[in-house]
Formats: C-alpha cells, structure tokens, sequence
C-alpha cells in the first residue's frame, strides 16, 4: 500500500469519525490545529491497528509523528515495510 492510498485511508476516518462535519482537512493540515486532541490520537491509533493489522512501537508514538496525515501516513507505510 501507498503512502498515498494510507493518507486516504486516514482522511476518510478522520472526516467521518473525529472531525466535526464542516471541517475541511488536508494531507498536510496541523493537526491540532483542527481540534484533533489526544483522545483522538489514541482513536486514530486504533484505526491504525485494526485497519492495518499494525502495532505501533512506543517510541514511534511521538508528536511529530502525528502532527499530520501525512506524518502519521509516512509512519506507518515505513511500519508496513
């Protein structure tokens, strides 16, 4: 899988499961920024787990690994590798 096709993946999550309905998100959008808080990381943690049957190691869990869909889709198309 892509780094692309993950960052799909993500988007599509996000704007149906975390973000409200009128916000409009990007690959690169901080994602702070947006209301994404640390509740939501674990969220998209766990989306991560079942969707990609990956275990994230602790030291990967780090800000700027998720900081955007891009950072956290980079991370785990290295995971998947």
């Amino acid at each position: 899988m892509t780094q692309k096709e993950i960052e799909k993946e993500l988007l599509h999550f996000l704007k149906t499961s975390i973000l409200a309905e009128k916000v409009d998100l990007s690959e690169t959008d901080e994602l702070r920024s947006i209301g994404v808080d640390s509740f939501s990381i674990v969220e998209i943690i766990l989306f991560i787990e079942r969707k990609f049957g990956l275990i994230l190691p602790d030291n990967q869990l780090l800000p700027e690994n998720f900081k955007s869909v891009e950072s956290i889709a980079s991370l785990v198309s290295k995971a998947l590798k």
